[in-house]
């Protein structure tokens, strides 16, 4: 089981707070933020880090969501090819400023679109900074959080935006081959054209953010983070440098 933090109650009367909401279990846990706690074990846990973070998405890519009753939690028939226009169109509707490279990723994505998609749950935006760790040691994951991202769509798009974050350099992570393995024979499936999944999550998030960016910067009474917009500019740099590497993924 995908460790979660489990729904304790649900109110659909708006006229409680304002509205829709939800109560949840508390975990007692760590975000493994940078630089990682000592209470989690430092810079020495990065590793363990890695391995449950990539343990649990095995996990959530091998739940039968049809089995589970998840079968309308999205559409997957054509989820793939939905991608790109609708990051790209949500991008243009707020686009106010030149993004060197942005049209470029977007059209190689189009190109080079894997055919084939095994469907299933992923969350949407899986990464650390979304999942809670045990303070003993070694450390344990306690909960994945916010899953209003997930759908049934492709699990190979949480697989290529964790991985694809890592530092290729950082020794104290798994390498790419070695994380890919290990989710493998978790489930069973050797992913195909992850590097595509890893330029797809760079693009989407740059889309994302940039959204986040002109809404800082046009309404005044949002706090404006002086450093988005180079973020947006940051993750296409890094989608165009894995481009040509990303067949070979």
């Amino acid at each position: 089981m995908v460790p979660h933090a489990r729904p304790v109650a649900l109110c659909e009367d708006p006229a409680v707070t304002g509205a829709v909401f939800y109560v949840m279990e508390h975990v007692d846990g760590l975000l493994p933020l940078d630089p990682l706690p000592d209470e989690i074990g430092g810079p020495s846990a990065a590793r363990r880090v890695a391995e449950e973070l990539v343990d649990a998405l095995a996990e959530l890519a091998s739940i039968d969501y049809t089995a589970a009753g998840l079968a309308d939690l999205g559409k997957p028939d054509g989820f793939l090819e939905r991608q790109v226009g609708r990051w790209r169109g949500q991008l243009e509707s707020y686009r106010n400023r030149e993004l060197p490279g942005c049209d470029q990723v977007a059209e190689w994505l189009e190109r080079n679109r894997p055919t084939v998609t095994v469907p299933g749950v992923m969350h949407g935006d899986y990464n650390r900074h979304n999942a809670l760790f045990s303070r003993e040691k070694p450390t344990q994951l306690l909960a994945v959080l916010d899953w209003e991202n997930a759908t049934i769509g492709d699990p190979l798009m949480d697989l290529g935006y964790l991985v694809g974050s890592w530092d290729p350099g950082d020794s104290s992570l798994p390498g790419r081959a070695e994380a890919v393995a290990r989710w493998t024979e978790r489930t069973g499936r050797r992913p195909e054209y992850l590097g595509w999944y890893a330029v797809m999550s760079k693009f989407k998030l740059a889309c994302m953010l940039e959204g986040v960016y002109v809404r800082q910067q046009s309404d005044p009474t949002r706090v404006a983070t002086g450093y988005l917009g180079d973020v947006v500019l940051g993750l296409i740099d890094e989608a165009l440098r894995l481009v040509p590497a990303a067949s070979d993924w």
